[in-house]
């Protein structure tokens, strides 16, 4: 039994169908695109909120309680806290890294203290230096990240990569 063989119309009707069917599945492909790449920018948003208010509304009191009378068993809860925070926060920590391999692990902690508004007095008792190591990791960051001879400031500039 021979099968029926297409006329030239069915083959161009057939072709026109797969074109239309083509373009619209390109259209719904750029919707899916279009809504991935908002999703992805959301998700970076709320990360970036959660990660402003653990460090704007939560670590300043992490640490003002390190500085009270504590017993032991609560010294060892408020660093597991502060631990688990800092680890949350690891992410800009990594990209900073990543992005300017050529900063030292001190200069990664500095630069997340001064992200966070920690000024230097306070970096200096956190990290349990002189203020003027402080200061002078502030200026090796200033020069690393190409901000040296310019008027931005450096909080504002890290605080722009997360």
């Amino acid at each position: 039994m021979t099968g029926h063989r297409p006329t030239y119309e069915e083959l161009e009707k057939k072709l026109e169908d797969l074109e239309v069917k083509t373009r619209q599945y390109e259209e719904v492909n750029r919707a899916l695109q279009k809504l991935n790449l908002q999703t992805r920018e959301e998700a970076q948003k709320l990360e970036q909120r959660v990660v402003a208010n653990v460090e704007d509304l939560v670590l300043p009191y992490v640490g003002r309680l390190k500085e009270t009378l504590l017993d032991p068993d609560q010294r060892v809860y408020v660093n597991v806290v502060e631990s688990n925070l800092t680890e949350l926060l690891a992410p800009f920590m990594r990209q900073l890294g990543s992005k300017y391999a050529n900063l030292t692990p001190r200069e990664i902690e500095v630069a997340n203290l001064v992200r966070m508004g920690t000024t230097s007095k306070e970096i200096a008792r956190m990290l349990g230096v002189s203020k003027r190591a402080v200061e002078f990791h502030r200026d090796r960051l200033r020069k690393k990240l190409g901000l040296k001879k310019s008027k931005r400031n450096l909080r504002a500039y890290l605080a722009s990569l997360t």
